[in-house]
């Protein structure tokens, strides 16, 4: 993706969460989210109070249930495609975990909507595909972040980016606290302080991780390279989660706002673009904590508070971005969506390989 020279990011526009109506859904699903996810997690039976008391969300929950029901009997059947009922599975508890935690009152009556316009299963596998699309987008990799094609003006606004997210984060991983190695090797000032420390903090190679990424704008497509029968493009996307404007936010170069990155360390920026962590926003401005589905992943339930010295021009994250990241997260790994989407892009790498040998 390449931009014209010209083209600046938008640091000036700020991101209220007021204006799409962000939720702090309930955490139902945090037993199954605790264990180790190999297998998608049933749907429970019923949605959060809060949810299950709207009559039109309880009916579209209920008909996803029906629709899960009557497809894990049909894996009894032999004679069927256990593979491809499987993954039709998936996309109907992607629909059932998204209305337990879509983070806005407007994604959450479209998605009931669309499940309630639905005239047949297929039409609600068709859904659940498309909102799959959408994780897809969210999802990063080292495939993606590995390609060759990235303009040099997009490599030198991402390290304007980075540059300005570590002032912001004062030189550390917002969830461990170590150091910035590069940022201690060349600030001799910065090195001083952090040698006075007493204990002295880790220090590491940190990323400058984003909550989406230009994959955002791409038109990748569950499947084959070409299929694109539901074309999720950022518009659509913002659309499904409540938050039409995110198109104008993240365009082209505005992908590297600083609403929309923040430091990690090289692990947890792995874990966070795999959809193995995610942020989950506490009662208070700017805190959240640190939720993960997996055991390996460090730092579960440690509170994380983000600051700025200069909101205007080095805001913190977007609670609206955590909030959709989060719900994406959620829903990939208990509805299983996220083993078959680190498949999709591990035969993406493979065939990245092939044609590199060629």
């Amino acid at each position: 993706m390449s931009f014209p020279r010209a083209l600046t990011i938008n640091m000036r526009t700020p991101i209220r969460a007021s204006e799409y109506d962000v939720r702090q859904p309930s955490l139902p699903c945090s037993r199954a989210c605790a264990r180790h996810n190999n297998d998608m997690a049933p749907l429970p039976p019923h949605l959060p109070p809060e949810n299950q008391a709207v009559s039109a969300y309880a009916s579209a929950y209920g008909t996803c249930l029906v629709v899960e029901h009557a497809l894990t009997n049909l894996l009894a059947d032999t004679t069927m495609n256990g593979e491809e009922i499987r993954l039709h599975l998936v996309y109907i508890r992607i629909l059932g975990y998204l209305l337990h935690y879509m983070p806005t009152r407007a994604g959450l009556d479209d998605l009931t909507h669309e499940i309630q316009i639905s005239t047949s299963d297929n039409d609600l596998v068709e859904l659940g595909q498309t909102y799959y699309g959408h994780i897809l987008r969210v999802y990063k990799s080292n495939v993606e972040s590995g390609t060759s094609d990235v303009s040099d003006l997009d490599a030198e606004l991402h390290a304007i980016a980075k540059k300005k997210a570590l002032s912001r984060d004062k030189f550390c991983c917002v969830i461990s606290g170590s150091y910035d190695a590069d940022a201690l090797l060349e600030n001799v000032e910065l090195r001083n302080k952090y040698s006075a420390q007493v204990p002295r903090p880790e220090n590491t190679f940190t990323e400058c991780a984003h909550i989406f990424s230009g994959a955002i704008n791409s038109d990748v497509e569950p499947g084959t390279a070409q299929k694109r029968d539901h074309a999720a493009t950022i518009r659509s996307f913002g659309y499904c989660f409540g938050c039409s404007g995110i198109h104008d936010e993240l365009k082209g170069a505005n992908i590297h706002r600083l609403e929309n990155v923040m430091t990690l360390d090289h692990p947890l920026y792995c874990f966070f673009d795999r959809l193995r962590l995610w942020f989950v926003a506490t009662d208070q401005p700017n805190q959240y904590r640190v939720s993960t589905s997996d055991e390996i992943v460090p730092y579960k339930d440690k509170l994380v508070t983000f600051e700025t010295d200069d909101p205007v021009n080095l805001p913190v994250p977007s609670p609206v971005y955590l909030a959709i990241h989060a719900a994406c997260a959620q829903a990939a790994q208990l509805s299983g969506a996220a083993k078959y989407i680190e498949k999709y892009y591990e035969d993406v790498g493979s065939s990245a390989d092939l044609l590199d040998d060629a």
